[in-house]
């Protein structure tokens, strides 16, 4: 039975037996890509959230009980705001395909269970208080964020400083915890996206001279693994079957126009991608799979099985490019590496390369109905 000491005000008795319920359905559920966090309400959000905690003896390794973990997250909760896309769904989301990566990807086999222990914390943590404007918007705005945590990941100290507080609060204090819990929750700042990159190419490296097993991974190459992680799950919302990465990116590009609009208002030089005037939700979709592909590609290198999420990417990419052309009825050269052979049933995509500059994918197969602008993209065998 669930007893929460900080939350009991907060949540009904009925709730909390809900919970409970939807907790233990939960811990048999599978975990893959295509689980959607954005059809849950609330409560089973907390609820599955609870269960890869348990599943990975999160409750254990920190010596608390279940519903200790359980008043933790909903703490958790409460300390992310409003935002259109950096809400507590999006850290669940990253909860989400972090424990993907994890366990059925094997990248558990290389880290202990303290290394996952702190990355979960991380990830459930790490964007709590975005106020929906980004670290640039603080800087030039000069916020009282940027005077309080610096102008350096600004959004991303102040991160810290409320994961600090909610650790302390519930008596989560293992040694070494703060230090790694803030370095990983720092790294999740894009501006460290392609030092993340250079680290995911230098741990391939590294890897190929040895024998690939546990007892070589080093310290050092633990904690950039770590990171390396993070940053995978942290932007994995392209690299998902369509309808999720649809609903994530109408979230984002409402964020981001949001911003725009207040830099217009302000008379200031409205930051890339986010006037609406100017930049179409296509467009930055497309933009934010260029700049992710190579690292989802390094990942690949690490963990072959991750290939699924770049094959996501690659299907993602043809449906944004086609997304104003489900109607058309017959053949056209969408691109040089192109090109669509309609039915009026099917579309059939041949020779697919999306300008993508190592990965050659299959022909994908595209069911469309009359008055539906769904595509729904399934990849079929053509040998």
């Amino acid at each position: 039975m669930l007893h929460l000491k900080f939350n009991k005000e907060n949540v009904t008795k009925e709730e909390l037996n809900q919970i409970e319920k939807r907790f233990k359905q939960f811990l048999k559920a599978k975990v893959t890509p295509e689980f959607n966090v954005l059809d849950l309400s609330r409560t089973d959000v907390y609820a599955h959230v609870l269960s890869i905690f348990i599943r990975l003896n999160v409750h254990r390794i920190l010596q608390v009980s279940v519903s200790q973990i359980l008043d933790f997250i909903m703490d958790v909760a409460e300390k992310y705001t409003d935002a259109p896309y950096h809400t507590f769904y999006h850290a669940a989301d990253i909860v989400t395909m972090l424990y993907y990566l994890c366990h059925d990807l094997h990248a558990n086999k290389y880290l202990t269970d303290l290394d996952i222990t702190f990355l979960m914390v991380a990830a459930l943590c790490h964007d709590t208080g975005h106020p929906g404007f980004n670290n640039a918007f603080q800087m030039n705005s000069e916020t009282e964020l940027v005077a309080s945590y610096g102008d350096k990941s600004t959004l991303e100290t102040y991160s810290v400083h409320l994961t600090m507080g909610l650790l302390k609060k519930h008596g989560m204090n293992h040694r070494s915890m703060y230090t790694i819990v803030t370095d990983l929750i720092i790294a999740t700042d894009m501006a460290n996206h392609n030092e993340l990159e250079k680290q995911a190419k230098q741990l391939f490296t590294t890897w190929k001279k040895t024998t690939t097993n546990d007892s070589c991974i080093s310290i050092y190459d633990r904690t950039s693994l770590s990171r390396i992680l993070l940053h995978a799950a942290d932007i994995s919302n392209m690299a998902r079957p369509w309808n999720i990465s649809k609903q994530w990116s109408d979230l984002i590009v409402k964020e981001f126009y949001n911003q725009g609009d207040e830099e217009k208002r302000r008379n200031m030089t409205i930051s890339p991608g986010m006037d609406r005037e100017v930049c179409s939700q296509k467009s930055i979709s497309l933009k934010f799979g260029e700049i992710i592909l190579p690292f989802f590609e390094c990942l690949v290198s690490l963990f072959p099985k991750s290939h699924v999420l770049v094959d996501f990417l690659a299907s993602n990419r043809i449906q944004w490019e086609c997304l104003d052309l489900h109607r058309k009825r017959d053949i056209r050269r969408v691109s040089s590496d192109i090109i669509i052979q309609k039915s009026s049933s099917t579309i059939i995509f041949k020779r697919i390369r999306l300008g993508f500059r190592s990965q050659s994918y299959p022909t994908v197969l595209y069911h469309h109905h009359n008055n539906n602008s769904n595509l729904r993209c399934h990849p079929i065998n053509t040998n």
